[in-house]
């Protein structure tokens, strides 16, 4: 993590949103609220005591007060937070010009050394008398003025100072401060009612199309279908989740394992020729799919609403392009849930640079062992096939023996 200044006169974080704010008053209050509940159940999660929380008046902003040793560990979590778009460790006074400008000389000390330029970027909100461009004017001629005194000469540089001392007057309180962080990721808080179901075969893909609807703000239902029934080459899968998992703020997070490998076995054994191996292994995941989002055993999977693919369409999968797209379109078969693919318009340079932004550490699996070649498509042809299979009762003991699986 970059090593950030004069953390140690910081007392709050500063919180600010922004694709939030586009949205209508109604939805904005409601992901502002999921937004704070997130960042608090985070933090506890992280066991990082914070003193209290509040909103702007005017909605713009969110204030986390710490004490300053608490505050590398908040921002590091931050970065992680879908829904934050920037965020300062900042120091509060009150909105009277002589405690800004007392406050503002005590970081221009900090961070302005001789021959330095500088200049203050001024916001404020509320009613004042005084504007915020007499708030650059005063307080920073207190600064040169202060700096005088030891025979440090100041420049002003407005267009390209050296360094910057941002102030932000809100009603009777001022925020001061010197740093912007920029989230990596943005997007939008995770909301409990944008249920995801996650169908991930092995692939990388599969969990990066995952994340993608997490960053808009979804909350996952990993599903993992298990070609390999190998132990080590599934807990590698389970640790490739782990890294997502650091984005959500829940304290438990749960995937489920389907055992794959006995019915697709089956399919095999079955099939005269193996040209739609992987047409019938989709539809297969489809028909498991419905069925599970069906049951009534479990609530919140009945309240799944879409369910994600990792399709991408680059050829980086084993399976071919045209059959990962053209088997896309036979789900209506077994349900209405749509089929998400948000990696379907990316290069294949742009998803291994999102999976390393993500995390250095996700490790690929060998997930299929059968890896047929020459496969095609044939709509038709592979309803046909599927319906002959008369898999329900395979299909069945699959769903009943289904593994959950906590990640904490």
């Amino acid at each position: 993590m970059k090593e950030y200044l004069n953390l140690d006169l910081y007392n709050l974080i500063l919180i600010r949103y922004n694709e939030i704010w586009l949205k209508s008053t109604k939805i904005k209050i409601r992901m502002i609220k999921a937004l704070l509940n997130n960042i608090k159940i985070s933090l506890s999660r992280k066991e990082i005591p914070f003193h209290k929380y509040q909103l702007s008046n005017d909605s713009t902003r969110i204030y986390f007060f710490f004490n300053n040793e608490e505050i590398p560990q908040a921002i590091e979590l931050l970065n992680f937070t879908f829904g934050v778009y920037s965020f300062s460790p900042a120091l509060r006074t009150s909105a009277k010009m002589k405690n800004i400008a007392e406050r503002a000389i005590e970081i221009a000390e900090r961070i302005i050394h001789e021959g330095d330029s500088f200049a203050l970027r001024v916001k404020r909100s509320g009613d004042h008398d005084y504007s915020s461009k007499d708030v650059a004017v005063e307080v920073g001629q207190a600064i040169i003025d202060h700096f005088q005194k030891s025979n440090v000469n100041l420049k002003v540089n407005l267009s390209n100072p050296d360094k910057k001392i941002f102030i932000e007057v809100r009603d009777q309180f001022s925020y001061i401060f010197t740093d912007i962080i920029y989230s990596d990721w943005g997007g939008l808080p995770i909301e409990t009612s944008k249920k995801i179901a996650c169908m991930d075969i092995g692939r990388l893909n599969d969990l990066l199309a995952a994340f993608m609807l997490m960053r808009r703000g979804s909350e996952l239902y990993p599903v993992l279908f298990d070609l390999m029934e190998d132990e080590a080459s599934f807990e590698t899968r389970i640790s490739n989740w782990k890294e997502n998992v650091n984005f959500t703020p829940f304290f438990k997070f749960t995937v489920r394992r389907i055992k794959f490998k006995k019915i697709m076995d089956k399919v095999i054994k079955q099939l005269n020729v193996a040209d739609y191996t992987c047409a019938l292994c989709r539809l297969l995941r489809y028909d498991i799919m419905s069925k599970i989002l069906n049951s009534k055993d479990d609530k919140n999977l009945t309240r799944i609403r879409a369910i994600s693919d990792g399709v991408s369409l680059v050829d980086i999968s084993l399976c071919p392009d045209q059959v990962e797209l053209e088997s896309i379109a036979l789900n209506y078969l077994f349900t209405n849930h749509p089929v998400f693919t948000p990696l379907i318009g990316l290069e294949p340079d742009k998803i291994s640079s999102y999976l390393k932004k993500i995390s250095t550490n996700f490790k690929k699996v060998d997930y299929c062992p059968y890896k047929p070649k020459n496969q095609k498509m044939n709509s038709e042809e592979v309803k046909k096939i599927y319906q002959s299979l008369d898999l329900n009762k395979l299909v069945t003991e699959c769903i009943q023996e289904m593994e959950k699986i906590k990640i904490i």
